[in-house]
Protein backbone atom coordinates (compact mmCIF):
# COMPACT_ATOMS: atom_id res chain seq x y z
CA UNK A 1 0.00 0.00 0.00
CA UNK A 2 2.97 2.02 0.75
CA UNK A 3 3.82 1.84 -3.01
CA UNK A 4 0.76 4.29 -3.63
CA UNK A 5 3.58 7.15 -2.94
CA UNK A 6 5.42 6.50 -6.24
CA UNK A 7 3.69 8.80 -8.72
CA UNK A 8 3.78 5.66 -11.33
CA UNK A 9 2.13 3.22 -9.11
CA UNK A 10 -0.54 5.85 -7.80
CA UNK A 11 -1.86 6.45 -11.16
CA UNK A 12 -1.86 2.68 -12.40
CA UNK A 13 -5.64 2.27 -13.80
CA UNK A 14 -5.90 -0.53 -11.37
CA UNK A 15 -4.12 0.41 -8.37
CA UNK A 16 -7.18 1.86 -6.47
CA UNK A 17 -9.02 -1.33 -6.67
CA UNK A 18 -6.09 -3.30 -5.89
CA UNK A 19 -5.24 -1.12 -2.35
CA UNK A 20 -7.89 -2.49 -0.20
CA UNK A 21 -6.17 -5.98 -0.95
CA UNK A 22 -3.18 -4.68 -0.86
CA UNK A 23 -3.88 -3.09 2.91
CA UNK A 24 -5.59 -6.64 4.33
CA UNK A 25 -1.98 -8.30 2.79
CA UNK A 26 0.00 -6.34 4.64
CA UNK A 27 -2.12 -6.60 7.86
CA UNK A 28 -2.06 -10.31 7.54
CA UNK A 29 1.70 -10.78 6.80
CA UNK A 30 3.20 -8.87 9.83
CA UNK A 31 0.26 -10.84 11.83
CA UNK A 32 2.11 -13.80 10.61
CA UNK A 33 5.15 -12.49 11.53
CA UNK A 34 4.75 -11.18 14.64
CA UNK A 35 3.56 -14.42 15.96
CA UNK A 36 6.30 -16.41 14.35
CA UNK A 37 8.74 -14.07 16.62
CA UNK A 38 6.90 -14.86 19.15
CA UNK A 39 6.57 -18.44 19.02
CA UNK A 40 9.81 -18.90 17.75
CA UNK A 41 11.39 -16.38 19.90
CA UNK A 42 14.22 -19.08 21.73
CA UNK A 43 15.14 -20.36 18.41
CA UNK A 44 15.63 -17.15 16.88
CA UNK A 45 17.40 -15.92 19.85
CA UNK A 46 19.29 -19.14 19.52
CA UNK A 47 20.21 -18.13 16.23
CA UNK A 48 21.27 -14.73 17.10
CA UNK A 49 23.88 -15.58 19.99
CA UNK A 50 26.13 -17.24 17.24
CA UNK A 51 26.85 -13.54 15.50
CA UNK A 52 27.13 -11.97 19.06
CA UNK A 53 29.82 -11.98 21.57
CA UNK A 54 27.64 -12.60 24.84
CA UNK A 55 29.79 -15.01 26.57
CA UNK A 56 33.38 -13.44 25.23
CA UNK A 57 34.98 -11.68 27.61
CA UNK A 58 38.31 -10.36 27.35
CA UNK A 59 40.62 -10.89 30.20
CA UNK A 60 40.91 -8.62 32.93
CA UNK A 61 42.43 -7.92 37.04
CA UNK A 62 40.62 -6.90 39.23
CA UNK A 63 42.02 -3.60 40.78
CA UNK A 64 43.24 -4.20 44.23
CA UNK A 65 42.20 -1.58 46.96
CA UNK A 66 45.61 -0.06 46.99
CA UNK A 67 45.43 0.32 43.49
CA UNK A 68 41.62 2.16 43.57
CA UNK A 69 43.11 4.18 46.46
CA UNK A 70 46.08 5.45 44.20
CA UNK A 71 44.20 5.98 41.23
CA UNK A 72 41.13 7.80 43.12
CA UNK A 73 44.44 10.06 44.51
CA UNK A 74 45.44 10.54 41.08
CA UNK A 75 42.01 11.63 39.95
CA UNK A 76 41.47 13.69 42.47
CA UNK A 77 44.37 15.64 41.53
CA UNK A 78 43.35 15.53 37.82
CA UNK A 79 39.96 17.16 38.68
CA UNK A 80 41.33 19.74 40.89
CA UNK A 81 43.94 20.93 37.58
CA UNK A 82 40.97 20.97 35.49
CA UNK A 83 39.19 22.92 38.09
CA UNK A 84 42.23 24.84 38.39
CA UNK A 85 42.31 25.69 34.62
CA UNK A 86 38.66 27.16 34.76
CA UNK A 87 38.89 29.36 37.16
CA UNK A 88 42.14 30.75 35.53
CA UNK A 89 40.03 30.93 32.46
CA UNK A 90 36.68 32.11 33.57
CA UNK A 91 35.49 32.15 29.82
CA UNK A 92 35.63 30.40 26.89
CA UNK A 93 37.42 31.86 24.23
CA UNK A 94 35.37 32.81 21.08
CA UNK A 95 37.24 32.79 17.79
CA UNK A 96 35.74 34.47 14.53
CA UNK A 97 33.91 30.87 13.75
CA UNK A 98 32.68 30.88 17.20
CA UNK A 99 29.21 32.58 15.99
CA UNK A 100 28.60 29.50 13.49
CA UNK A 101 27.38 27.96 16.46
CA UNK A 102 26.33 30.21 18.74
CA UNK A 103 23.91 31.43 16.49
CA UNK A 104 22.20 28.32 15.63
CA UNK A 105 21.87 27.38 19.20
CA UNK A 106 20.70 30.41 20.70
CA UNK A 107 18.35 31.07 17.84
CA UNK A 108 16.74 27.98 16.50
CA UNK A 109 14.02 25.54 18.46
CA UNK A 110 15.17 21.91 18.29
CA UNK A 111 12.81 20.96 15.21
CA UNK A 112 13.87 23.93 13.37
CA UNK A 113 15.76 22.71 10.15
CA UNK A 114 18.52 25.88 11.34
CA UNK A 115 19.73 24.32 14.17
CA UNK A 116 20.82 21.00 12.12
CA UNK A 117 21.42 22.68 9.03
CA UNK A 118 23.34 26.07 9.81
CA UNK A 119 26.75 26.50 7.97
CA UNK A 120 28.41 23.81 10.17
CA UNK A 121 28.30 20.66 11.18
CA UNK A 122 25.25 20.46 14.34
CA UNK A 123 27.40 18.60 16.91
CA UNK A 124 28.90 21.58 18.49
CA UNK A 125 25.82 24.13 18.12
CA UNK A 126 23.62 21.08 19.90
CA UNK A 127 26.13 21.44 22.91
CA UNK A 128 26.09 25.10 22.71
CA UNK A 129 21.93 24.38 22.51
CA UNK A 130 22.15 22.31 25.89
CA UNK A 131 24.63 24.80 28.07
CA UNK A 132 23.28 28.20 26.57
CA UNK A 133 25.62 30.58 25.19
CA UNK A 134 27.28 31.79 28.74
CA UNK A 135 31.37 31.37 27.99
CA UNK A 136 31.54 30.30 31.48
CA UNK A 137 29.20 27.56 31.26
CA UNK A 138 30.06 26.21 28.14
CA UNK A 139 34.43 26.77 29.56
CA UNK A 140 32.88 24.18 32.88
CA UNK A 141 31.02 22.20 30.36
CA UNK A 142 33.67 21.71 28.06
CA UNK A 143 36.24 21.00 30.95
CA UNK A 144 34.50 18.44 32.68
CA UNK A 145 32.95 16.32 30.20
CA UNK A 146 36.48 16.41 28.65
CA UNK A 147 37.86 15.29 31.98
CA UNK A 148 35.21 12.56 32.75
CA UNK A 149 36.35 11.19 29.07
CA UNK A 150 39.48 10.80 29.41
CA UNK A 151 39.34 9.24 33.31
CA UNK A 152 37.24 6.86 31.65
CA UNK A 153 39.48 5.81 29.02
CA UNK A 154 42.66 5.91 31.66
CA UNK A 155 40.48 3.62 33.94
CA UNK A 156 38.96 0.86 31.65
CA UNK A 157 42.69 0.37 30.01
CA UNK A 158 44.25 0.09 33.05
CA UNK A 159 42.22 -2.84 33.52
CA UNK A 160 43.57 -4.62 30.73
CA UNK A 161 47.04 -4.23 31.93
CA UNK A 162 48.60 -6.88 34.29
CA UNK A 163 51.53 -5.48 36.46
CA UNK A 164 50.38 -3.53 39.45
CA UNK A 165 52.72 -0.73 38.76
CA UNK A 166 51.60 -0.35 35.05
CA UNK A 167 47.86 0.14 35.44
CA UNK A 168 48.80 3.18 38.15
CA UNK A 169 51.70 3.95 35.47
CA UNK A 170 48.65 4.17 32.69
CA UNK A 171 46.35 5.50 34.39
CA UNK A 172 48.31 8.72 34.86
CA UNK A 173 49.86 8.81 31.88
CA UNK A 174 46.69 8.68 30.21
CA UNK A 175 45.35 11.69 32.11
CA UNK A 176 48.37 13.55 32.02
CA UNK A 177 48.44 13.16 28.73
CA UNK A 178 45.32 15.37 28.09
CA UNK A 179 46.35 18.03 30.37
CA UNK A 180 48.79 18.81 27.43
CA UNK A 181 48.36 22.39 26.08
CA UNK A 182 47.29 20.87 22.45
CA UNK A 183 44.48 19.12 23.93
CA UNK A 184 43.18 20.91 27.26
CA UNK A 185 43.18 24.30 26.10
CA UNK A 186 40.46 23.51 22.92
CA UNK A 187 38.39 23.13 26.12
CA UNK A 188 38.53 26.98 26.75
CA UNK A 189 37.38 27.77 23.22
CA UNK A 190 34.18 27.99 21.52
CA UNK A 191 34.35 25.65 18.87
CA UNK A 192 33.88 22.26 17.73
CA UNK A 193 37.27 20.94 18.49
CA UNK A 194 36.54 20.19 22.29
CA UNK A 195 33.63 18.45 21.85
CA UNK A 196 35.08 16.04 18.84
CA UNK A 197 38.43 15.46 21.12
CA UNK A 198 35.86 14.18 23.89
CA UNK A 199 33.69 11.81 22.06
CA UNK A 200 36.43 10.32 20.03
CA UNK A 201 38.04 9.32 23.35
CA UNK A 202 34.24 8.63 25.17
CA UNK A 203 34.06 6.08 21.97
CA UNK A 204 37.42 4.39 22.41
CA UNK A 205 36.96 4.60 25.83
CA UNK A 206 33.37 2.35 25.49
CA UNK A 207 34.36 0.52 22.63
CA UNK A 208 37.08 -0.73 25.34
CA UNK A 209 34.39 -1.19 27.93
CA UNK A 210 32.49 -3.43 25.25
CA UNK A 211 35.68 -6.20 25.01
CA UNK A 212 35.58 -6.22 28.58
CA UNK A 213 32.00 -7.26 28.96
CA UNK A 214 29.23 -7.15 26.21
CA UNK A 215 26.16 -5.61 27.36
CA UNK A 216 23.16 -4.18 25.05
CA UNK A 217 23.38 -0.63 26.90
CA UNK A 218 26.85 -0.36 26.24
CA UNK A 219 27.07 -0.97 22.64
CA UNK A 220 23.73 1.59 22.32
CA UNK A 221 26.11 4.00 24.00
CA UNK A 222 28.35 3.36 21.37
CA UNK A 223 25.77 4.37 19.13
CA UNK A 224 24.82 7.46 20.10
CA UNK A 225 28.34 8.63 21.02
CA UNK A 226 29.14 7.62 16.97
CA UNK A 227 25.77 9.91 16.47
CA UNK A 228 27.34 12.98 17.87
CA UNK A 229 30.74 12.52 17.01
CA UNK A 230 29.99 12.30 12.94
CA UNK A 231 28.01 15.02 13.18
CA UNK A 232 30.80 17.68 14.92
CA UNK A 233 33.30 18.12 11.80
CA UNK A 234 33.15 16.76 8.24
CA UNK A 235 36.21 14.56 8.44
CA UNK A 236 35.02 12.74 11.20
CA UNK A 237 32.04 11.43 8.48
CA UNK A 238 34.79 10.23 6.05
CA UNK A 239 35.99 8.55 9.30
CA UNK A 240 33.23 7.00 10.57
CA UNK A 241 32.88 5.45 6.99
CA UNK A 242 36.47 3.69 7.00
CA UNK A 243 35.34 2.47 10.54
CA UNK A 244 32.44 0.79 8.80
CA UNK A 245 34.48 -0.72 5.91
CA UNK A 246 36.50 -1.77 8.25
CA UNK A 247 33.78 -3.40 10.51
CA UNK A 248 32.30 -5.12 7.50
CA UNK A 249 35.66 -6.81 6.48
CA UNK A 250 36.08 -8.26 9.99
CA UNK A 251 32.72 -9.76 9.92
CA UNK A 252 33.24 -11.57 6.72
CA UNK A 253 36.26 -13.48 8.80
CA UNK A 254 34.88 -13.61 12.54
CA UNK A 255 31.30 -15.27 12.54
CA UNK A 256 30.61 -13.70 16.51
CA UNK A 257 32.32 -9.96 15.38
CA UNK A 258 28.88 -9.72 12.98
CA UNK A 259 26.83 -8.12 15.48
CA UNK A 260 29.60 -4.92 13.79
CA UNK A 261 27.58 -5.18 10.82
CA UNK A 262 24.59 -4.06 12.09
CA UNK A 263 26.37 -1.04 13.70
CA UNK A 264 28.41 -0.40 10.16
CA UNK A 265 25.00 -0.12 8.84
CA UNK A 266 24.06 2.78 11.32
CA UNK A 267 27.15 4.33 10.60
CA UNK A 268 27.21 4.29 6.90
CA UNK A 269 23.14 5.63 7.50
CA UNK A 270 24.42 8.42 10.12
CA UNK A 271 27.48 9.35 7.64
CA UNK A 272 24.40 9.69 4.30
CA UNK A 273 22.16 11.62 6.94
CA UNK A 274 24.82 14.23 7.60
CA UNK A 275 26.06 14.31 4.13
CA UNK A 276 22.79 15.21 3.10
CA UNK A 277 22.00 17.60 5.59
CA UNK A 278 25.48 19.89 4.58
CA UNK A 279 24.05 20.22 1.12
CA UNK A 280 21.14 21.54 2.80
CA UNK A 281 22.28 24.67 4.21
CA UNK A 282 22.63 28.14 2.53
CA UNK A 283 26.45 27.58 2.18
CA UNK A 284 27.02 23.98 1.64
CA UNK A 285 29.30 22.96 4.47
CA UNK A 286 32.32 21.89 1.31
CA UNK A 287 31.68 25.35 -0.62
CA UNK A 288 33.72 27.86 1.73
CA UNK A 289 36.84 24.94 2.50
CA UNK A 290 36.95 24.50 -1.09
CA UNK A 291 37.52 27.85 -1.93
CA UNK A 292 40.38 28.30 0.72
CA UNK A 293 42.12 24.95 -1.23
CA UNK A 294 41.69 26.71 -5.07
CA UNK A 295 43.02 30.30 -4.06
CA UNK A 296 45.45 29.23 -1.38
CA UNK A 297 46.86 25.83 -3.49
CA UNK A 298 45.59 25.62 -7.45
CA UNK A 299 46.20 29.41 -8.38
CA UNK A 300 49.38 29.91 -7.36
CA UNK A 301 50.49 26.59 -9.98
CA UNK A 302 50.01 27.39 -13.35
CA UNK A 303 50.05 23.71 -14.47
CA UNK A 304 46.64 22.82 -12.01
CA UNK A 305 45.09 26.40 -12.99
CA UNK A 306 45.55 24.98 -16.82
CA UNK A 307 43.80 21.67 -15.62
CA UNK A 308 40.62 23.15 -13.65
CA UNK A 309 40.49 25.91 -16.39
CA UNK A 310 39.99 23.12 -19.04
CA UNK A 311 37.21 21.88 -17.08
CA UNK A 312 35.93 24.73 -16.45
CA UNK A 313 36.81 27.13 -14.07
CA UNK A 314 36.57 31.07 -15.40
CA UNK A 315 40.32 32.33 -15.21
CA UNK A 316 39.99 35.91 -14.80
CA UNK A 317 42.63 38.80 -13.78
CA UNK A 318 40.36 39.47 -10.52
CA UNK A 319 40.32 35.48 -9.76
CA UNK A 320 44.48 35.59 -10.22
CA UNK A 321 44.51 38.16 -7.89
CA UNK A 322 43.06 36.16 -5.22
CA UNK A 323 46.20 33.49 -6.27
CA UNK A 324 47.78 32.29 -2.64
CA UNK A 325 45.02 34.18 -0.34
CA UNK A 326 41.67 32.39 0.84
CA UNK A 327 38.18 32.58 1.11
CA UNK A 328 38.01 35.46 2.86
CA UNK A 329 40.89 37.66 0.51
CA UNK A 330 39.26 41.12 -0.72
CA UNK A 331 36.52 41.07 1.77
CA UNK A 332 35.18 37.36 0.28
CA UNK A 333 35.58 38.52 -3.21
CA UNK A 334 34.66 35.29 -4.57
CA UNK A 335 31.30 35.51 -3.10
CA UNK A 336 30.58 39.54 -3.44
CA UNK A 337 32.82 40.72 -5.98
CA UNK A 338 30.25 40.73 -9.34
CA UNK A 339 33.15 40.26 -11.48
CA UNK A 340 33.22 36.94 -9.89
CA UNK A 341 30.22 35.88 -9.84
CA UNK A 342 31.03 33.27 -13.10
CA UNK A 343 33.40 31.59 -10.41
CA UNK A 344 31.16 31.68 -7.52
CA UNK A 345 28.53 29.65 -9.62
CA UNK A 346 31.13 27.15 -11.15
CA UNK A 347 31.94 26.55 -7.25
CA UNK A 348 28.51 25.83 -6.69
CA UNK A 349 28.03 23.54 -9.75
CA UNK A 350 31.20 21.98 -10.44
CA UNK A 351 34.20 22.75 -8.26
CA UNK A 352 33.42 19.69 -5.64
CA UNK A 353 33.35 17.25 -8.46
CA UNK A 354 36.32 18.63 -10.82
CA UNK A 355 38.42 19.05 -7.28
CA UNK A 356 37.75 15.35 -6.61
CA UNK A 357 38.78 14.20 -9.84
CA UNK A 358 41.88 16.57 -10.22
CA UNK A 359 42.80 14.77 -6.77
CA UNK A 360 41.97 11.21 -8.52
CA UNK A 361 44.39 12.24 -11.63
CA UNK A 362 47.03 13.72 -9.97
CA UNK A 363 48.03 10.56 -7.85
CA UNK A 364 51.35 12.10 -6.58
CA UNK A 365 50.35 15.31 -5.73
CA UNK A 366 47.61 14.04 -3.75
CA UNK A 367 49.57 11.34 -1.96
CA UNK A 368 52.99 13.20 -1.23
CA UNK A 369 51.56 16.60 -0.19
CA UNK A 370 50.42 15.33 3.54
CA UNK A 371 53.74 13.75 3.56
CA UNK A 372 55.82 16.94 2.29
CA UNK A 373 54.17 19.01 5.40
CA UNK A 374 53.65 16.64 8.07
CA UNK A 375 55.25 19.38 10.02
CA UNK A 376 52.36 21.54 9.44
CA UNK A 377 49.28 18.52 10.50
CA UNK A 378 51.46 17.34 13.39
CA UNK A 379 53.78 20.13 14.78
CA UNK A 380 52.46 23.31 13.58
CA UNK A 381 53.92 26.72 14.61
CA UNK A 382 51.87 29.28 16.65
CA UNK A 383 48.94 26.61 18.23
CA UNK A 384 49.28 28.40 21.12
CA UNK A 385 47.85 31.52 19.80
CA UNK A 386 44.26 30.12 20.01
CA UNK A 387 44.65 29.82 23.89
CA UNK A 388 42.97 32.14 25.57
CA UNK A 389 45.38 34.87 26.97
CA UNK A 390 44.79 34.03 30.61
CA UNK A 391 45.11 29.95 30.16
CA UNK A 392 48.24 28.54 31.89
CA UNK A 393 49.25 24.97 31.38
CA UNK A 394 49.88 23.03 34.21
CA UNK A 395 53.67 21.13 34.10
CA UNK A 396 53.89 22.28 30.68
CA UNK A 397 57.25 20.84 30.70
CA UNK A 398 56.05 17.06 31.38
CA UNK A 399 52.34 17.03 29.97
CA UNK A 400 53.03 18.59 26.88
CA UNK A 401 56.57 18.12 26.30
CA UNK A 402 57.32 15.07 27.25
CA UNK A 403 53.65 13.06 27.07
CA UNK A 404 52.73 15.20 24.48
CA UNK A 405 55.80 15.48 22.17
CA UNK A 406 55.46 18.50 19.56
CA UNK A 407 58.69 17.83 17.91
CA UNK A 408 58.57 15.44 14.82
CA UNK A 409 61.76 13.87 15.99
CA UNK A 410 60.29 13.04 18.61
CA UNK A 411 57.09 11.33 17.57
CA UNK A 412 59.62 9.45 15.52
CA UNK A 413 61.11 8.41 18.92
CA UNK A 414 57.72 7.50 20.45
CA UNK A 415 57.23 5.50 16.97
CA UNK A 416 59.92 3.31 17.28
CA UNK A 417 59.51 2.49 21.21
CA UNK A 418 55.83 1.73 19.82
CA UNK A 419 57.25 -0.41 17.43
CA UNK A 420 59.46 -1.99 20.11
CA UNK A 421 57.04 -2.52 22.45
CA UNK A 422 54.74 -4.07 19.81
CA UNK A 423 57.14 -6.76 18.59
CA UNK A 424 58.82 -7.82 21.71
CA UNK A 425 55.36 -8.15 23.30
CA UNK A 426 53.69 -9.52 20.65
CA UNK A 427 50.68 -7.50 21.57
CA UNK A 428 48.48 -9.38 19.04
CA UNK A 429 48.43 -11.99 22.37
CA UNK A 430 45.66 -8.90 23.65
CA UNK A 431 43.47 -10.11 21.35
CA UNK A 432 40.42 -8.13 20.40
CA UNK A 433 41.82 -4.91 22.23
CA UNK A 434 45.35 -4.78 20.14
CA UNK A 435 43.38 -4.98 16.98
CA UNK A 436 41.35 -2.16 18.23
CA UNK A 437 43.98 -0.65 19.26
CA UNK A 438 45.82 -0.46 16.02
CA UNK A 439 42.81 0.36 14.39
CA UNK A 440 42.18 3.35 16.33
CA UNK A 441 45.61 4.50 15.50
CA UNK A 442 45.68 3.27 11.23
CA UNK A 443 42.74 5.59 10.55
CA UNK A 444 45.56 8.60 12.07
CA UNK A 445 46.67 7.61 7.80
CA UNK A 446 42.99 8.58 6.18
CA UNK A 447 42.45 11.54 8.94
CA UNK A 448 45.30 13.64 7.52
CA UNK A 449 44.62 13.39 3.63
CA UNK A 450 41.18 13.97 4.51
CA UNK A 451 42.26 17.25 6.87
CA UNK A 452 45.21 17.90 4.00
CA UNK A 453 43.17 18.08 0.98
CA UNK A 454 39.94 19.01 3.08
CA UNK A 455 41.20 22.77 3.33
CA UNK A 456 44.11 24.92 2.80
CA UNK A 457 43.09 27.15 6.16
CA UNK A 458 44.38 26.72 9.66
CA UNK A 459 45.89 22.91 8.96
CA UNK A 460 47.38 22.76 12.61
CA UNK A 461 43.86 23.33 14.02
CA UNK A 462 41.69 21.27 11.62
CA UNK A 463 44.52 18.50 12.29
CA UNK A 464 44.63 18.57 16.10
CA UNK A 465 42.24 15.66 16.35
CA UNK A 466 45.03 13.72 13.94
CA UNK A 467 47.71 14.61 16.56
CA UNK A 468 45.84 13.60 19.55
CA UNK A 469 45.14 10.46 17.93
CA UNK A 470 48.80 9.62 16.40
CA UNK A 471 50.38 10.16 19.73
CA UNK A 472 47.55 8.89 21.89
CA UNK A 473 47.95 5.09 19.88
CA UNK A 474 51.54 5.64 19.83
CA UNK A 475 51.20 5.95 23.81
CA UNK A 476 48.68 3.10 24.30
CA UNK A 477 50.78 0.79 21.90
CA UNK A 478 54.06 1.25 24.53
CA UNK A 479 51.89 0.47 27.35
CA UNK A 480 50.12 -2.39 26.35
CA UNK A 481 53.28 -4.09 24.95
CA UNK A 482 55.09 -3.59 28.23
CA UNK A 483 52.16 -5.58 29.80
CA UNK A 484 52.26 -8.17 26.77
CA UNK A 485 56.40 -8.80 27.60
CA UNK A 486 55.84 -8.60 31.47
CA UNK A 487 52.90 -10.89 32.20
CA UNK A 488 53.43 -14.54 33.29
CA UNK A 489 51.41 -15.88 31.92
CA UNK A 490 51.15 -13.52 28.67
CA UNK A 491 47.86 -11.91 28.22
CA UNK A 492 45.94 -13.66 25.72
CA UNK A 493 42.30 -13.26 24.59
Amino acid sequence: AALGWIPFIRHFAYFGRLRPSLLWLAFASGSVTLTLLVVLRRSILAWLRGFLPLETVSPTMPLTRTQRLVMGGVALGYLALHLNSHLQVRQAMWLPDSIDYIFPATTYGWTEAGLWMHTKPWGAAVLYKLTGSSPTVIDAVQEGLSALAWMALGWVFARFLRPSWLRVTAFGLILGFSLAPAVQMWNHIIQSESLSITLMIAILATWMMLLQTWRWKTWLVLLFLFAWWIGTRETNIYLALFVAGILGLIGLFYKRQRFYWVLSLVLIWFCLFNLRLSEKSVLPHWLYPLTNTILHRILPRQEFVQYFEAHGMPVTPELMALSGGYADSGDFAVFNNNALNDMERWLYQHGKQVYILFLLEHPAYTFLSPWQNLGVLLSPDGLGRYAPPLYKPPLPWLFGSLLFPDSLWLVAGLTLAALAAALFGRIWRAGPLAWLIIGFLTLFWPHIYLVWHGDAAEVGRHAIQASIQVRLGLWLIVLLGLSSHLSKPPLHS
